[in-house]
């Protein structure tokens, strides 16, 4: 029991400083999105979102922390000799993996609330801030950027005159026959969540054919006005709505869902609830293997071998699940729990040859 708390205590002080590492270089790559995603809002916009992206980044590498963790504390164990004197002290080597076991479980019992119910709530926060942030970016048009895109809405333009207006403006809109809107000057304001323009020469393009005859031409000014609210209503069906759903909003949701597909894509998200909060437990007796045979305690080391095994097995099988999932070649269940059992395959086949070496 002293051995196990031991080792338990440094797993968990590795783990924290870690954590404290891969917060930290999230929070730069975090400031860089939300900057691109927020361009021209309000910087208290921009800083509102770093934490929200930060913390729907998180719970994807909070595994790669709890293995790195493992591998710095059994990498130790191996290189100081500690794992050969225990074992020719007569201690099995299921006792050894016990901190590692018990991290493992920890984590996976605090995983599952925050996936489950914290998550879904910051990632709601983050889009509509997101979404919202970039009403905002329309008032303040970047001066050094020709072109914008708002769901679908795209515009380009050539040049700005002195008083702000777009000069030698396309506006495209991806929905129908593909229909262009060009113009020689454009004016764009928001007023109550509605983006008008003002076109100066307006003439009308198809993106299908060339000679259509639905094309026409004005001299005159043309204003045009879209509803920034519906396209934002649009924006929150199918995927991302499940995704905003705590689990048990999630089980009410299935209970009322009568379209198969969309049936199966929910209960898939729920069983990918479960699995990624007990993966923690195989990751973590990954981690001790594999911490034992690099003999080495140095972080760079030892993170680099956990990050390469995520990329290697989990990762991969995890997209894997998830595409055959939704799809229906497999069943939401299986398609979750993928990523899970190919990390314990591995874990049993480390453990099946270090018992034959």
């Amino acid at each position: 029991m002293i051995l196990s708390r031991a080792y338990f205590v440094e797993i968990l002080r590795h783990f924290c400083l870690v954590l404290a590492g891969m917060v930290f270089l999230l929070s730069l790559g975090a400031a860089v999105r939300a900057s691109s995603t927020a361009q021209g809002a309000p910087m208290g916009v921009v800083l509102a979102l770093v934490p929200l992206i930060v913390g729907n980044a998180l719970p994807y590498f909070l595994p790669v922390a709890l293995m790195t963790s493992v591998v710095l504390t059994f990498g130790r164990m191996a290189a100081e000799g500690e794992e050969i004197a225990l074992l020719a002290a007569g201690i099995r080597p299921e006792k050894l993996l016990r901190p590692a076991l018990l991290a493992g479980l920890i984590m996976a019992l605090l995983s599952y609330p925050l996936t489950s119910q914290l998550m879904p709530g910051l990632y709601q926060k983050m889009r509509d801030l997101s979404l919202h942030s970039r009403i905002a970016a329309l008032e303040n048009t970047n001066p050094g950027s020709n072109e914008f895109h708002f769901k679908g809405l795209h515009m380009v333009w050539k040049d700005r005159d002195p008083m702000g207006a777009f000069l030698d403006v396309v506006v495209s809109v991806d929905q129908g026959e593909g229909l262009r809107l060009r113009a020689n000057r454009t004016r764009m304001d928001v007023v109550d969540n509605k983006l008008i323009f003002r076109f100066d020469g307006l003439r009308t393009l198809s993106d299908h054919v060339e000679d259509s005859p639905w094309q026409a031409s004005t001299s005159d000014t043309t204003w045009v006005t879209v509803d920034l609210e519906s396209l934002l209503a649009q924006s929150k069906k199918g995927k991302a709505l499940i995704k905003v759903s705590s689990t048990d909003e999630l089980l009410r949701r299935l209970e009322l869902e009568e379209d198969p597909s969309q049936k199966r894509k929910m209960w898939l998200v729920y069983w990918q609830r479960w699995a990624n909060a007990f993966k923690n437990i195989p990751v973590a007796l990954l981690g001790a293997f594999i911490g034992w045979r690099l003999k080495r305690g140095g972080f760079l080391s030892g993170f680099a071998v956990a990050l390469l095994a995520m990329l290697l097995v989990d990762y991969p099988l995890f997209f894997l699940g998830e595409a055959m999932g939704r799809n229906g070649v497999l069943s939401p269940v299986i398609s979750a729990w993928l990523p899970v059992a190919g990390i314990t395959m591995v874990v049993l086949g480390l453990a099946w040859k270090g018992r034959r070496a």
